[in-house]
């Protein structure tokens, strides 16, 4: 019960984040925003490991937390500029469905899903498919949303973030999440020195862009707990409901109406990921 509380609180910090994210990308340039939010990401990290006064575990796998961010840092690229092209809802939902990998590699390493997370896999899977088709004026009367392969990117990026942060959590689940948070920053560094994004423009915006960098960081550390009281298949469906939150927020504050064939995709690809986590 413990796990699931702390990925359910991932869930939320990361929904709650990603909508933010999304929103702040289209009026500022999404590498000031990623830079912005972790940015203050880090500095919350360094403060809480600081505070606790302990030092890194000499454990090798602790290294895979690095390997989490460079990857982690692709799926928000991605996610945050398929926010700004298309739906909020569909980039989030699409983004939801990389889960499968987690639980892919939670198959082979011995869990054994009832039929009922077969059944939400493939619900998530076809879902998705519903989720980035659109009509459109060609010749088969339908389209590939704006922002659809962006979605699939961030998907790949976080079921593989989520393998990762696993792996890293073990020794000790708040230096795996500093060293999440400092890997990104130096994969952003040098992007950001070559291409100066305009983060002036991010100034009126700047409480709420940082807001968004401790919501992602606390999520991390949140999922890095749970990773270690419970199943990586099992945690990481759950952390995976966070398009639930986007896709909510999106509906409520901006009045997305996604078309009919995407509402069903996405509520299909929900339902898909919460018959796992029921499971």
């Amino acid at each position: 019960m413990l796990a699931l509380s702390f990925a359910f609180a991932a869930c939320l910090g990361w929904g709650i984040g990603d909508f933010i994210g999304g929103l702040k990308s289209r009026v500022v340039p999404v590498l000031s925003v990623l830079a912005l939010s972790c940015l203050s990401g880090l500095v919350l990290m360094a403060v809480l490991v600081a505070v606790r006064g302990m030092p890194p575990p000499a454990d090798p796998v602790l290294f895979f937390a690095p390997a989490a961010g460079v990857v982690g840092v692709l799926g928000l690229l991605c996610l945050f500029r398929g926010m700004a092209l298309g739906s909020m809802a569909m980039v989030a939902a699409v983004s939801a469905t990389g889960v499968a990998l987690p639980v892919l590699m939670g198959l082979y390493g011995g869990d054994d899903p009832s039929g009922l997370q077969l059944t939400g896999m493939a619900a998530a899977v076809i879902g998705a498919v519903m989720a980035v088709r659109e009509k459109g004026a060609g010749a088969a009367g339908a389209s590939i949303a704006a922002g659809a392969g962006l979605a699939v990117g961030a998907a790949l990026a976080f079921g593989s973030f989520f393998i990762l942060i696993d792996l890293a959590s073990g020794p000790d689940p708040l230096w795996a999440a500093l060293l999440v948070r400092l890997s990104e920053g130096l994969c952003l560094l040098p992007v950001v020195l070559v291409t100066r994004p305009a983060m002036g423009a991010a100034r009126c915006h700047l409480p709420a862009i940082l807001g968004v960098g401790v919501l992602d960081a606390l999520g991390v550390y949140a999922f890095s707990l749970a990773t270690t009281q419970g199943m990586l298949s099992v945690v990481s469906v759950v952390g995976s409901l966070y398009p639930a939150v986007t896709v909510s927020l999106a509906a409520v504050i901006l009045r997305e109406r996604p078309q009919r064939v995407q509402l069903a995709g996405i509520s299909l690809a929900i339902c898909g990921i919460a018959l796992i986590s029921a499971g």
